[in-house]
């Protein structure tokens, strides 16, 4: 298997194929976020989502 680029920051992890991780964000005064792949490449590919969020 390819070795898997890593990026280490504080708000994101490195997931290998086929597997699954968590990660916890807190939103403050947002309605709307982008969470996406920051591998080079994923996001043009496609990996991105829009949410939008409501405060409760």
């Amino acid at each position: 298997m390819k070795t898997m680029t890593t990026h280490d920051m504080e708000n994101s992890v490195a997931v290998a194929p086929g597997k699954a991780m968590q990660i916890l964000w807190y939103f403050h005064g947002e309605s709307e976020v982008e969470p996406a792949c920051n591998m080079p490449g994923h996001y043009e590919a496609g990996m991105v989502k829009k949410l939008s969020l409501w405060l409760i």
